[in-house]
């Protein structure tokens, strides 16, 4: 794995079932967004996979900030049209506008176990425990 920097802000996804994916966001990509993130940190939402994607709702009502439609498997990304944090399945070109602000570092495996999480289900949002 990559060495983290300090815009670095490592996360754990836990889903019900104690199912927990990590991954990084980078204040860097999107810092209005990530501050944000942060400050409200733990998250909690509902989960919804739609078309290669995990939807998780998070109300924090962002706009663009470098926006685009090119993902790749493994991105996390903010999408402001649903006001979501989405963790892409797949390499895809989303509907909408996103905004790329880190990766999922769990293996593929673990990634790909995200088709397995029922349709609202709950998800907590918290800082990696050390």
């Amino acid at each position: 794995m990559a060495e983290m920097s300090d815009t670095d802000l490592q996360l754990e996804f836990v889903f019900e079932g104690d199912f927990i994916l990590r991954g990084v966001i980078n204040r860097i990509h999107a810092p209005l967004i990530v501050e944000e993130i942060k400050f409200r940190l733990p998250l909690k939402g509902r989960t919804a996979l739609i078309r290669g994607e995990m939807k998780i709702t998070l109300g924090i009502s962002k706009g663009n900030s470098k926006p685009t439609h090119d993902v790749k498997k493994g991105d996390i990304a903010y999408q402001p049209l649903g006001d979501s944090l989405d963790i892409y399945l797949s390499d895809q070109r989303t509907f909408s506008q996103v905004n790329v602000i880190g990766r999922i570092v769990s293996d593929d495996a673990e990634l790909d176990a995200l088709t397995q999480v029922r349709r609202g289900s709950l998800v907590t949002i918290r800082m990696k425990e050390e």
